[in-house]
């Protein structure tokens, strides 16, 4: 899996709903979360998400690259049991296509 184009982590929380990467004249802003139309838990669980997004993709990324080499199977996952073998290789494709979504190219 090539590298993503996103703008590298760490993501943060600077100021009110703005997340930004990097620091001082480096510093991108990667977005603002406004909680118009959602309430503030709300809003607050999304900037949690959105600064968290660096790292979940990562986590994928290294589970997907696990899976790939054949360390993780889906037989293994799913213990034998045909549905869930499938419930499994789903699971994987899903995976594979976020995370390819995320990276900004298709999924193949």
């Amino acid at each position: 899996m090539s590298m993503p184009t996103f703008t590298p982590g760490p993501w943060r929380r600077v100021g009110h709903r703005t997340i930004a990467a990097g620091t001082g004249l480096d510093t991108v802003t990667i977005c603002e979360v406004f909680s118009g139309g959602v309430g503030i838990d709300q809003a607050d669980a999304n900037e949690a998400l959105i600064e968290s997004a660096p790292e979940l993709y990562a986590a994928a990324a290294e589970v997907f690259g696990w899976i790939n080499a054949g360390f993780l199977t889906a037989g293994v996952l799913a213990e034998a049991i045909p549905a869930r073998a499938v419930a499994c290789g789903r699971a994987i494709d899903a995976l594979a296509a976020v995370l390819a979504k995320a990276s900004g190219r298709s999924a193949s």
